[in-house]
């Protein structure tokens, strides 16, 4: 993963990416105990479904492993999620922490809003881990963040109000 967030930093560098964030398995091992993770997940800003094609011109004709929604770096899958796909991700990159991971500089998602992405994916294995992040959640802020992107077709609200019903 290491020589991935390298390579990361590097097309930020390059200008191929203005900012990025670790979200999903990664950014839940972050702040809970190491659960097992296929891929790294990577939130960037892009804004544009071209900005996003540029990114994968660069993957393809730098030779790198393209496997179904991954490329391979380093032996690590990596899945990038623009912020072009729901604003929550734009916020969420913006207001993500700055950590170090064995020495590189890197940004991991905040408690609250990796909470309110679990809960857009709200997969199996989302449901399972959230009521152990909810513990470490400002449920001020993570009401705010629901609120301010729950919709029809992702009924944040509903989805936290069915994980808080399970864990009374």
């Amino acid at each position: 993963m290491i020589e991935a967030l390298r390579t990361l930093n590097h097309l930020k560098k390059k200008g191929l990416l203005r900012d990025y964030a670790i979200g999903g398995g990664y950014a839940v091992n972050y702040y809970l105990e190491p659960i097992l993770t296929y891929d790294l997940d990577i939130f960037i800003l892009m804004d544009t479904d071209e900005e996003f094609s540029v990114l994968y011109g660069y993957f393809r004709k730098a030779k790198y492993k393209i496997e179904n929604v991954y490329i391979v770096i380093e032996e690590t899958p990596v899945q990038f999620l623009p912020s072009s796909i729901h604003p929550l991700i734009d916020e969420a990159v913006k207001r993500a922490k700055r950590i170090r991971v064995k020495g590189v500089y890197t940004k991991v998602l905040k408690v609250e809003h990796l909470v309110a992405t679990l809960l857009m994916a709200f997969r199996p294995k989302d449901k399972m881990v959230i009521p152990s992040l909810l513990k470490l959640t400002d449920m001020k802020k993570l009401k705010s963040i629901v609120k301010r992107y729950n919709s029809e077709k992702t009924p944040l609200d509903q989805r936290l109000r069915r994980v808080l019903g399970s864990i009374q």
